[in-house]
């Protein structure tokens, strides 16, 4: 690969990062080597695998692979398709990037992804905790619930957690910190100029967002000698990816703990190189391996929420839609005609994605058809037990489903995702129909009722009809030796 595009100036200052953080941004002792990052993040193969399109090995991360296994997400093909549903539903959005990409790109766009560092370094709040024995950091709701999760699994541990909230920006220190980060700007200047030069707005900002946690992560660990540890939920966000590198950075110990299936089929499947990684089952340890990168000592907890068995019924009373990004409208009207074609009786629920900035409006569909009722961040449980059964599209939600004891039916054409996106039809986890159809319930009761189903559940969810105390009691231990500040310093 050659270095097209990137700048001389920044290839030459392989101290830019290292001043940014040790003489005047944040007073630490990390040195890294910024042609390394700069190269990860504009270069379309940063050093990977061929056959796999992922990063070669590393046994940690640090601020090059973190810097580009985001730029790698976010110059994705699908992240691209989100982003454009997100800037047609939001005006504000659509105001923000139209108006970056008017403006020039050797100085006004560079100062606006300064400002979007400066926003996020803001959002994380302040650190005014003391004799804490590790720090998390989650963004949305459901990072929140894993993290939490994992954190019930350790009565006696002190764990500092973090969130980002806009919020913050105004309590207590957020002015100090403020011009902390102003300090810095002339040395990362260069950067953000490559940044803005290579890329659009979003990923431009995201990318650089990544420095920002980097280098404010890297204050906590510096002030906070006693924190053995980092725990994300998540192997792709700028905050989780920056916590992480700088975790390692400062000799810490990181912990992952996934939020949501991971997509087996997905163009990009980042890896996971933490310490210590707990997964749902052993189907999504295979995936990391199999189509990117593991090498974390792995527990199995199994997926949250509430298990039910399988319920049947003798008449559908209520049927569930459930929808994820890249919703196709088009699709999910012709669901719901068929179903009022076939059953003007059968209630519909159509739950759309919980960001709201991916919500689609409905509201047509609504006072066309007097049976559906539409949602947005309702409990996710029980609209589950609402419902006799559930089709989703590409979605990580049809576990939740299946574990909640409701039958999932995939329709592909619920959104513009891949086909078998998830890999659940792959693994025989849920069953592929085209629409509704008047023998589609017996159809999906021989499915899920079938001999083999049962042992795919269970290595998607390891605690799936199994007593979890076991499983919860070895995660915790596993956990435990991954939180002291002696042998995270080790």
């Amino acid at each position: 690969m050659t270095k097209e595009g990137i700048s001389g100036d920044i290839m030459e200052r392989p101290d830019i990062f290292g001043l940014a953080l040790n003489e005047t941004a944040f007073d630490t002792e990390i040195e890294s080597d910024v042609a390394d990052a700069v190269q990860a993040v504009v270069e379309a193969d940063f050093e990977s695998d061929p056959e796999k399109n992922v990063p070669a090995p590393r046994d940690n991360y640090n601020l090059s692979i973190a810097l580009g296994i985001i730029r790698r997400m976010e110059t994705s093909s699908a992240r691209g398709a989100v982003f454009a549903e997100i800037k047609n539903k939001n005006p504000v959005y659509r105001l923000v990037d139209t108006l970056y990409s008017l403006a020039g790109s050797r100085l006004v766009q560079p100062l606006v992804l300064f400002a979007y560092m400066l926003k996020c370094v803001l959002s994380i709040g302040s650190f005014d905790y003391e004799d804490q024995d590790a720090v998390a950091i989650s963004n949305f709701h459901n990072e929140t619930n894993a993290i939490a999760r994992l954190v019930s699994l350790l009565p006696d541990a002190h764990i500092m957690q973090l969130s980002l909230k806009h919020g913050h920006i105004f309590r207590r220190g957020q002015f100090r910190t403020a011009l902390t980060m102003v300090g810095s700007l002339r040395r990362i200047f260069p950067f953000l100029s490559q940044l803005a030069q290579s890329y659009g707005f979003m990923p431009s900002a995201r990318i650089a967002s990544g420095l920002a946690f980097y280098m404010r992560f890297s204050q906590l660990f510096a002030q906070h000698r006693k924190l053995g540890a980092a725990i994300v939920a998540s192997n792709y966000s700028p905050e989780a990816l920056g916590m992480a590198a700088a975790a390692h950075a400062m000799d810490r110990k990181l912990i992952y703990v996934n939020h949501a299936p991971v997509p087996a089929n997905g163009a990009t499947v980042p890896p996971v190189l933490a310490d210590c990684a707990v997964f749902y089952g052993e189907a999504i340890q295979k995936t990391y391996k199999n189509a990117s990168r593991c090498n974390a000592d792995v527990a199995l907890i199994g997926q949250p929420g509430t298990t039910r068995p399988m319920k049947w019924c003798d008449k559908i009373n209520k049927v569930g839609i459930f929808l994820t990004a890249l919703t196709s409208a088009d699709a999910v009207e012709q669901l719901v005609a068929a179903i009022n074609d076939s059953d003007l009786d059968v209630e519909i629920l159509i739950r759309n994605h919980p960001v709201a900035l991916l919500k689609s409006d409905f509201s047509d569909l609504a006072a066309k058809y007097q049976n559906v009722e539409i949602t947005i961040g309702t409990p996710l449980d029980s609209e589950i037990e609402a419902c006799d059964l559930i089709f989703c599209g590409n979605s990580g939600v049809a576990m939740n489903v299946l574990r909640g004891g409701r039958p999932v039916a995939y329709i592909d054409a619920l959104d513009r995702l891949n086909h078998d996106y998830c890999g659940f039809i792959q693994d025989g986890l849920v069953c592929e129909v085209k629409n509704w159809s008047t023998d589609l319930y017996p159809m999906l009761k021989a499915f899920y009722t079938g001999p083999a189903w049962r042992n795919v559940m269970q290595s998607y969810d390891a605690s799936y009809n199994r007593d979890a105390t076991v499983l919860k009691q070895q995660a915790a231990r596993k956990i435990e030796r991954y939180l002291s500040p002696q042998q995270a310093q080790g």
